[in-house]
């Protein structure tokens, strides 16, 4: 056997020992001790709140509930200050996009290669390289009838390195090699991706200018001056080409209802629906008093530079879109987006205006101190191109719950439908309590007729239907009071109806109550019977009326839902859960667009099951007893 040797204790010093007496002194004369309780001791000490609050703290899912519960009253309630909503604002373009938000996120290749071209479709972008390559990037749009591709998924044969022309509209894009094949991908309901016969025998004879792509219609400038226009044309008449301008053009832009063309004498021609703005062409940009050399167009205005460097702008107001902002240099390029206009300075300086509501005017940090010489901008997306070739956007990054079928936000409307739904069901469940507290006391304490009075009033109310009478006053009051006064109306029924039940289970417990010794001595000392209600009955009953607050308030949340689900509740524009989950009564809604009612679905789901769980949990935590059973 080995000799284990035991090692010696270790002696302390004097010093060590007197440092700790003295310290165990001073600790017992200025620090108190905790007195150690047994467990029984401890429970005795405590108040009921607190043995009610770690109850409900041991149940885990009353926890998750109150965390959920918080979350969503965060989500609703700051992030409508945070996202604000302008509810009168439709952008039918953007109608019915998918979850995403990866728009501006462009491959880096293009940086590599060099950027040549960028147009941007609704919720897509493709760049042509210097290299002619082509790169597409960002959410592919949704069709549901008519011929479709993938605008990511190049057709066999696409000619990669030997494209000469891109052009996005707003679901599809098209391309032309340099031989002249052409190429359309995305959305081709009215042929708009497909290269008419006229276009190929024309392009046998000229070459090819300018590739053009808007609203459902494609175009093809010549260099002899001839276009060809073909695709969504019917309603607008962009196809129709006057004869004066045939051979003459020089440049050629679509809007939503017009082509705008500028001439080889300098003037402009506009061509497509007539008497809207757009068509009110400036004087001088068609009697040759000034020279056009170049111009750029939004959805329904233009913005021209004539030769001395002057800008003109014109068509619909719509955003403040014909209000050029001061700036100082030389404008050397124009670009225009969906709602927006900008101009590129000689000193590399970007200036744009208009609409914002998809940050089209939140430009990066980056851009203050780059030199760009180039900027593309279509629909809600922009790309500006520096010197050293990189690149820079900025504007619509996309919906992360998508858009509804107006091209509304559904994040944003989300956010503040529910800080309506929630204020609804709060306040509805506040003026019921309050009713069903007044109700309850007086008949379970007074008793007699009293009782039987209230008690026939109850059952009255309980014998209302509360749909159809809803259904009633919100048809007869459409159209005749403000939308606010509306949602007051829905309050003010849900908490009129939805007492009941609780006022009789409060009448319930006061007849137990009032029979107590604590009651009887109350009265014996002379004790005001209102004092005997409200300071010594309610506080006795208050942790009931809590619990079933919680649980009330969860069908009051799902009963302001299921009424503007019906149409009867909040009306649009003013979003609610409710009436966002309206268009789940389309077959094609459910079928096609799942985030339009899956999302608000979900969001009144765990509104109601979190306040649920801190019904259930704090019942148990209140009466242990019943859940041991």
């Amino acid at each position: 056997m080995e000799n284990k040797t035991v090692p010696e204790p270790v002696k302390e010093s004097t010093g060590a020992k007197l440092g700790k007496s003295f310290g165990s002194m001073f600790k017992r004369l200025f620090i108190r001790e905790k007195d150690h309780l047994s467990v029984l001791e401890e429970e005795a000490l405590q108040t009921p709140t607190q043995t009610v609050f770690k109850n409900f703290v041991r149940t885990r899912l009353g926890v998750v509930g109150v965390i959920a519960f918080i979350l969503i009253m965060l989500f609703s309630f700051v992030g409508s200050q945070l996202r604000p909503i302008d509810e009168s604002y439709q952008e039918p373009a953007l109608s019915n996009i998918r979850p995403g938000a990866n728009y501006l996120k462009y491959p880096a290749q293009i940086v590599k290669e060099g950027v040549k071209e960028i147009s941007s479709g609704i919720s897509y972008s493709v760049a042509l390289t210097n290299e002619g390559n082509v790169y597409a990037w960002g959410k592919q749009p949704i069709y549901l009838s008519g011929m479709s591709t993938s605008v990511f998924n190049f057709p066999a044969g696409f000619k990669q390195g030997q494209i000469a022309h891109i052009a996005a509209g707003d679901r599809f894009w098209v391309a032309l090699s340099e031989d002249g094949e052409f190429y359309g991908l995305g959305y081709n309901n009215f042929k708009q991706a497909e290269l008419p016969e006229e276009a190929k025998e024309k392009m046998q004879s000229s070459s090819v200018k300018q590739l053009l792509a808007g609203e459902g219609v494609t175009g093809i400038l010549f260099e002899d001056g001839e276009i060809f226009i073909w695709g969504s044309t019917m309603s607008t008449r962009q196809d129709n080409v006057p004869k004066e301008y045939q051979g003459r053009i020089v440049h050629a832009e679509f809007t939503s209802l017009n082509v705008v063309v500028l001439l080889d004498d300098g003037t402009i021609g506009v061509f497509g629906v007539s008497g809207n703005e757009l068509s009110l062409i400036p004087a001088e940009l068609t009697d040759g008093s000034v020279e056009v050399v170049a111009f750029t167009t939004s959805g329904r205005a233009a913005l021209a530079l004539d030769s001395t460097g002057k800008l003109h702008v014109w068509g619909s107001r719509l955003h403040d879109i014909l209000q050029i902002p001061d700036f100082e240099g030389k404008v050397v390029d124009l670009f225009g987006g969906k709602n927006n206009f900008g101009v590129l300075l000689d000193n590399g300086q970007v200036i744009y205006w208009g609409a914002n509501h998809f940050n089209q005017l939140a430009f990066p940090k980056a851009m203050k101190s780059a030199n760009y010489v180039s900027v593309y901008s279509d629909m809600f997306q922009s790309y500006a191109v520096a010197e050293d070739g990189n690149v820079t956007a900025w504007g619509h990054k996309g919906f992360v719950f998508g858009s509804d079928q107006f091209g509304r936000d559904n994040l944003t409307r989300l956010i503040h439908g529910g800080r309506i739904s929630l204020t609804v069901g709060a306040i509805a469940m506040i003026i019921s309590v309050i009713i069903a507290l007044f109700i309850g006391l007086v008949s379970g304490y007074f008793g007699g007729w009293l009782d039987n009075l209230l008690m026939r009033i109850t059952d009255v109310v309980i014998s209302i239907p509360f749909m159809p009478l809803a259904i009633t006053l919100s048809t007869i009051v459409t159209g005749r009071v403000p939308e606010m006064y509306r949602i007051y109306m829905i309050m003010v029924i849900l908490g009129f109806l939805n007492w009941p039940g609780l006022a009789r289970l409060i009448r319930a417990h006061l007849l137990l109550e009032r029979e107590k010794d604590f009651v009887l001595a109350a009265r014996a000392l002379g004790v005001k019977q209102r004092n005997i209600m409200v300071r010594h009955i309610l506080p006795n009953i208050f942790n009931l009326v809590i619990v079933n607050v919680t649980l009330g308030y969860a069908g009051a949340l799902l009963m302001e839902s299921a009424l503007s689900f019906l149409g009867f509740g909040v009306s649009p524009p003013t979003p609610s859960w409710g009436n966002m989950l309206d268009s789940a009564q389309s077959s094609t809604v459910i079928q096609y667009y799942w985030w339009r009612w899956v999302i608000p679905g979900l969001a009144v789901i765990f509104a109601a099951l979190s306040v649920n769980l801190i019904g259930d949990a704090l019942r148990d935590a209140m009466d242990p007893k019943a859940s041991e059973k």
